[in-house]
């Protein structure tokens, strides 16, 4: 088994049955942002190696409580035992290896690809009185009907974050033609109530601001954050929706555009 380090942020475990191999591969990235990862999975031992967590390789694997996982995951503790690779808490000692390259496009590249792809636009919001923050988001999916969640992605330096997640809830409000006011307000105005001056602003069942008028609004408790590359990824799981007809719009080539029935 390999324990993955990427550079986007995410930690995976490759290969999780096969026992006669352990090793971290690590993706280029900065010092400390790799010190955080290896903090995460267990501790250092050395410039070369590390100590693993057998609770989070369990984690990891995705088949923890398997009997037939579970029997070769123990084997491969034991001889790990036998060597001497396994310290006084139980972690095993693995080698890092590092990739020297992570080939991929220019940021440049990436922005002009993603300005090709269409998206809805939607008011993520969050907070009740003078703690009101919102957001315009053009990366609300939809994650799962059983149970119901939706997620979307905030930059980790933005305004809204930090209150957001404190907070714990949000409302995602897809927005029309007719929003096109409120957008230009969140885009301009600070965080607080003055962003919420334009709009049939109302505090939804979950304490926080939703659109009456939008195409749909969906109140939502966070369950899930997770850190990849510049952004958290923050899923929500959906207590309750409502929805109003507009007409919607999409963002495209860095610019919004009305939908034309073909």
């Amino acid at each position: 088994m390999r324990v993955h380090l990427t550079n986007a942020g995410a930690i995976t475990l490759c290969e999780p049955s096969v026992f006669n191999r352990l090793d971290v591969l690590v993706d280029p990235q900065p010092p400390q942002r790799l010190e955080q990862a290896i903090a995460r999975i267990g501790g250092r031992d050395g410039p070369g190696h590390v100590r693993l967590s057998p609770a989070v390789l369990r984690f990891l694997s995705g088949q923890a409580g398997v009997p037939e996982w579970e029997s070769g995951f123990g084997a491969m503790l034991s001889y790990a035992a036998s060597k001497g690779w396994l310290d006084a808490e139980g972690r095993v000692r693995a080698h890092l290896t590092f990739a020297e390259i992570d080939e991929v496009v220019s940021e440049s590249d990436f922005k002009s690809a993603m300005r090709s792809l269409p998206a809805g636009i939607s008011a993520v919001t969050s907070g009740s009185g003078d703690e009101v923050v919102g957001m315009i988001v053009s990366s609300l999916t939809s994650i799962s009907a059983e149970p119901p969640m939706v997620g979307f992605f905030a930059h980790r330096d933005s305004s809204a974050r930090s209150k957001l997640l404190a907070h714990g809830r949000f409302a995602a409000n897809v927005l029309g033609e007719e929003h096109r006011e409120v957008i230009s307000t969140f885009l301009s105005a600070p965080q607080g109530p003055e962003r919420f001056r334009t709009g049939s602003w109302e505090e939804g069942e979950r304490q926080v601001p939703v659109l009456r008028d939008a195409l749909t609004s969906m109140e939502c408790d966070i369950v899930c954050t997770h850190s990849l590359g510049t952004h958290d990824l923050i899923v929500g799981k959906i207590r309750k929706t409502a929805s109003s007809p507009a007409n919607p719009v999409v963002h495209f080539n860095a610019a919004t555009h009305s939908l034309v029935p073909v």
